[in-house]
């Protein structure tokens, strides 16, 4: 189980954290392990994801674990912290956290070797105080606190009473040693977290020093058979332009590489794109933005069962947009039975990770009553989150809201201003919006020829809206 918290709601943002639990995972991957991967991870998140590795476990030689995010008083009686963690007061240990006997029970399930590494020690920045030195894992209460474990070794970042070193590149200093060595054949498990550690210690000049806990039994056990490829270099050709991107990238995803421009879904050749993003999810099994555009591609070709599978396997590797629009799938009947009340399933948890298209979709749901009792003042309420975020379209739907004086009261020259903002960065729905209102003095100065104008730059962007008012007014009236 490979779990990465960044982004925080109610702490600082941890710059490394999504990138060590995705080379991580990509790194076990290559060695033959079925990874469970979570990024950001909610409570609801981990459990959901301990409960699966728990039971896969039972049935491993060797499970492990890697945690990177926050966590409170770090032995083995520690706490592990979930991204919405509020943690205002000594009780909410018990309901927003995770407890690190948790995750070594699931550990310990595994027949020879069960490894928990917590690259977790970074300070409290939550209000609730607590012990914040670690228990020393070698006294009785250390044990009976573990579960008992057997065959369980725990990697702390650093040691007892110390907080790990900030990195300056792309990982922390225990996932970049990590890396280094966990490829490397004919090194026994001993002889690797040895090698892990002085690795730390040299890339830290000795600030940071990895802390280990726990005994095995006599059998020799290697994570890397002998002659096993180093993996290395997966997570460096991974980000290099790949096939599948060029055949099958959106171009509004934020996740799709930065050289390439995108395909339109109708402009997608299917069977290429197919056969390349099958090949680039099969070489990189824990890189989400291929299994996105695996799922595009699929669905281009009408293969809907594929490409939901495809999608949901995007969104549990951190890809927010996948989950959005597995949503928008079941909002508009995309090759399937409309389904409202399932789409607004996936725009909420979308929303939840503050992704700004969701919520203005989880908004449409309440302006319309679609799967849920209509509510303009709840949907007026999501679009002004969504704006927050520089949403044009959000910006657009409250001015709508504001023409109508639904959810809010009227103000014509209140929505006009909101159609300018929106129409200025580019959105072609607000731009025949703000034409509509020169063209009929709507909220300000009535102005034809302007109207035109704008009409004519929506049209350029695509709206087939203003390319049929253009074309209507451009016929001869009859007499």
């Amino acid at each position: 189980m490979v779990v990465g918290n960044t982004n925080y709601a109610n702490a600082p943002r941890l710059a490394t954290s999504i990138n060590d639990a995705e080379d991580i995972g990509e790194a076990l991957t290559r060695l033959g392990f079925d990874i469970v991967l979570r990024r950001d991870a909610t409570a609801a998140d981990l459990r959901s994801a301990i409960e699966e590795f728990s039971q896969k476990s039972n049935n491993a030689d060797i499970a492990i674990v890697y945690f990177a995010g926050y966590s409170l008083n770090v032995g083995v009686g520690g706490y592990l912290i979930p991204i919405d963690a509020k943690l205002s007061s000594p009780p909410d240990l018990r309901t927003e956290t995770i407890s690190l006997p948790e995750m070594i029970f699931g550990a310990g399930n595994a027949r020879s070797l069960g490894l928990v590494i917590l690259d977790a020690l970074h300070g409290n920045p939550f209000p609730v105080q607590v012990e914040t030195s670690n228990i020393d894992p070698g006294t009785d209460t250390a044990s009976s606190r573990s579960g008992g474990a057997r065959n369980v070794l725990l990697l702390f970042a650093t040691e007892p009473r110390k907080i790990s070193e900030q990195s300056h590149g792309r990982n922390s200093p225990l996932a970049a040693a990590l890396l280094e060595n966990l490829p490397k054949p004919n090194l026994e498990i001993n002889f690797l977290l040895r090698n892990i550690r002085d690795h730390v210690r040299r890339s830290t000049h000795s600030k940071q020093t990895p802390y280990m806990y726990g005994q095995l039994s006599k059998q020799k056990i290697f994570l890397a058979s002998p002659g096993e490829a180093p993996v290395s270099t997966a997570q460096t050709e991974a980000a290099k332009v790949q096939p599948c991107d060029e055949l099958a990238a959106a171009p509004d995803d934020a996740d799709k590489h930065p050289n390439v421009a995108g395909v339109a879904s109708e402009k997608i050749v299917t069977a290429d794109a197919v056969a390349a993003c099958t090949d680039a999810v099969n070489r990189f099994p824990t890189t989400n933005r291929f299994y996105y555009q695996l799922g595009r591609a699929l669905f281009a070709a009408q293969n809907h069962d594929a490409a939901l599978s495809n999608y949901k396997r995007a969104f549990e590797l951190g890809s927010v947009r996948a989950l959005f629009t597995l949503g928008a799938i079941y909002d508009h009947g995309d090759g399937m039975e409309r389904d409202p009340v399932r789409a607004r399933f996936y725009y909420e948890i979308a929303a939840q990770k503050k992704f700004a298209p969701a919520i203005v979709s989880l908004g449409v749901l309440y302006e319309t009553g679609a799967g849920v009792p209509q509510d303009p003042a709840r949907a007026y309420e999501l679009y002004r989150q969504a704006a927050d975020f520089g949403d044009a379209r959000a910006i657009n739907k409250m001015g709508e809201l504001t023409e109508k004086g639904l959810g809010i009261a009227r103000n014509l020259k209140g929505a006009r201003s909101l159609y300018e903002k929106s129409a200025n960065m580019g959105h072609p729905e607000a731009t025949v919006n703000l034409a509509r209102c020169f063209a009929n003095g709507i909220g300000g100065r009535k102005d034809i020829p302007e109207a035109r104008k704008l009409l004519a730059r929506a049209a350029n962007a695509g709206s087939a809206q203003a390319r049929n008012i253009l074309a209507a007014t451009a016929r001869p009236e009859r007499k």
